[in-house]
């Protein structure tokens, strides 16, 4: 049998959920989507859980950030995560809608995670400097980390993100190409949204964390171009309203975290 891998929270309470993620950076309260996705659908669903830093070493047994722990188990991948946690009864409701709207929630989802994503990645490798500066861990990474992040580690990882965009449609067009794109991305989430609170009317599902979680690190980190964020703010305006909702629902400590960098804040009222 395969040998469980070694937990990373030991003392764990029964049922309750450990969130093991790279700490806070200054301007997101992750620089993961995934790892943004997952907890804004946690607190979504109102699930108990408990932040804990993976000391950017700590990885799961996929190789993967984020993952829980959840009574001794190790459990990665946030969509696996999510699908897990609603089979068990939580946060079910989130997953919940008629055949036809759950067959179109997955055409979105594929066009977040499949499509929509190479903007970010595309975008941290050309520059992923900004994560050594005080909108990233300038305020953590001091002396020597200082300095080995801003010249090897930063670097290698533009250059491996280099070498996944290449193998990925985005890498075979120009700059205006993918640009018109992801505009076309922005469009078709916009039109979904409408005017309603959320993608699939008065209350959030789970598309919607997974849409909070990609679309947060376009508006809130620096990307390749500042195209697609003026075209959101211009042409898809029910977008940023969208965003700020959210924040304020469920991120009430999302300023907090930027400034203090806990991971432990209160953000329910």
């Amino acid at each position: 049998m395969p040998k469980a891998p070694k937990l990373i929270k030991t003392g764990w309470e029964q049922d309750k959920v450990y969130l093991i993620q790279f700490p806070r950076t200054g301007s997101v309260p992750s620089p993961s989507p995934f790892s943004l996705k997952l907890e804004t659908w946690l607190r979504m669903a109102g699930i108990d859980y408990e932040n804990v830093s993976n000391e950017f070493k700590h990885m799961s047994k996929r190789g993967q950030q984020p993952f829980i722990e959840l009574n001794g188990e190790q459990i990665s991948d946030s969509s696996i995560i999510i699908k897990t946690l609603a089979e068990r009864g939580q946060g079910t409701e989130l997953n919940t809608l008629p055949p036809k709207e759950k067959a179109l929630e997955h055409a979105f989802y594929t066009l977040i995670e499949h499509h929509l994503i190479w903007l970010c990645v595309y975008s941290r490798s050309q520059t992923f400097k900004w994560i050594s500066t005080d909108a990233g861990y300038g305020r953590v990474f001091i002396g020597i980390r200082a300095f080995i992040s801003k010249a090897f580690v930063v670097p290698s990882f533009e250059s491996k993100l280099k070498k996944k965009c290449q193998g990925q449609w985005i890498g075979t067009l120009t700059n205006e190409e993918k640009i018109s794109e992801l505009k076309k991305d922005i469009d078709a989430i916009s039109t979904q949204l409408g005017k309603k609170p959320f993608l699939f009317g008065d209350e959030p599902k789970t598309i919607d964390a997974t849409l909070f979680g990609h679309l947060g690190e376009i508006l809130y980190t620096p990307q390749f171009t500042d195209a697609i964020k003026k075209y959101i703010e211009t042409n898809a305006s029910n977008l940023i309203a969208y965003m700020d909702r959210i924040k304020a629902r469920y991120w009430p400590d999302w300023e907090e975290s930027a400034k203090t960098l806990k991971m432990d804040t209160q953000w329910r009222q």
